[in-house]
């Protein structure tokens, strides 16, 4: 069954007010330019248009088995990614680097070890040469301990050092603004891209609330900024976290749901938050089965990214959108005006 689209939508309230004093002729727009950032995964799968973003990080790189370098998943798939720019000049790739939790993934030994962490950094150099990328992008989720957490800090300032500032170097950070100090890595990093996903786990709660709802979960996008700000960094240093996937009850809907497999089924009913500002779906009792964002959300999403002066908006990610790219093609249009 074919997804169905949303007639209610909330309303928007920005405003425009001019000066009566100037003539029009006068008054130069400065239209602020917003980042649009697709996610897109080491597994194969469609890739964004290229002109309906201005960057795709591409996580598929982690801490070698030795701690000392890393290694690139799926080089072919990256080498496509690339090819986009032919399409799109000024379309930005970064590496994004992947890892959840400590210990496994080789991150804890590489950030606390003063020899691993300079050989790491150094083949990110090379790394970012040998691909002609334009940046690094990380994504360990997340350090625990102290020593973790300061090491984590360093390999920042590290990369920056080696990079210079020509290159992009980017982190994750978790919706509380948590995963390392905010203010600190601010002064390393050129923006962070903040995860305001998952903030309710899964249903019966929203995991993407914009505000605060009775079917919010732990956290919402007002909530997530708050905590940030709180933490020392400003709007213009975040980049808003999009979801192009649902989280559901693991009955009638996988945990983790990709927009391209949300359909209605027989008992089932498409509700609007006009609170939180997302859509849902519920049972024959009326209980969410399944939140997540929808075009009308994610433009939604784009207005208040522009109204707070964030730099942008990134989506994870681009493998879960439909075929016809709908919720890509909402966030160009909503940051890009394409």
């Amino acid at each position: 069954m074919k997804k169905l689209l949303f007639t209610v939508a909330c309303a928007a309230t920005v405003l425009a007010v001019a000066s009566c004093s100037r003539k029009a002729s006068e008054v130069v727009v400065q239209q602020p330019e917003y980042l649009c950032i697709a996610y897109a995964h080491e597994s194969d799968g469609p890739l964004p248009p290229a002109d309906m973003v201005t960057g795709i990080n591409y996580l598929a790189a982690y801490p070698n088995e030795a701690g000392d370098g890393l290694r690139i998943v799926n080089i072919p798939r990256l080498m496509k990614i690339l090819k986009l720019k032919e399409e799109n000049p000024e379309l930005k790739v970064v590496l994004s680097f992947g890892g959840a939790g400590a210990g496994s993934t080789g991150w804890t030994e590489m950030v606390c070890n003063d020899s691993l962490r300079a050989s790491f950094v150094a083949d990110c150099k090379r790394v970012t040469d040998q691909y002609g990328l334009d940046g690094l992008d990380f994504d360990w989720e997340f350090p625990h301990t102290q020593e973790e957490l300061d090491g984590y800090i360093s390999l920042f300032k590290e990369v920056r050092e080696s990079l210079g500032d020509e290159k992009l170097v980017t982190a994750a950070a978790g919706f509380w603004g948590n995963g390392f100090d905010l203010k600190e890595a601010m002064k390393y990093l050129d923006y962070i891209n903040l995860m305001t996903y998952d903030m309710g786990w899964q249903a019966p709660y929203h995991h993407t609330s914009l505000h605060r709802s009775d079917l919010s979960g732990v956290c919402t996008v007002d909530e997530a900024l708050d905590s940030c700000l709180s933490k020392g960094v400003e709007y213009k240093d975040i980049v808003l976290g999009l979801a192009f996937y649902g989280r559901g009850d693991g009955k009638n809907f996988k945990a983790w749901t990709d927009y391209r497999d949300i359909a209605l089924r027989e008992g089932m009913e498409e509700r609007w938050d006009s609170v939180a500002c997302v859509p849902y779906i519920v049972d024959s009792l009326g209980t969410l089965i399944i939140g997540y964002e929808n075009p009308q959300s994610l433009k939604i999403k784009c207005d208040y990214i522009k109204e707070k002066g964030l730099r942008g908006g990134m989506y994870w990610r681009t493998e879960e959108d439909a075929d016809d790219h709908q919720l890509t093609r909402a966030v160009a249009e909503g940051l890009m005006g394409r």
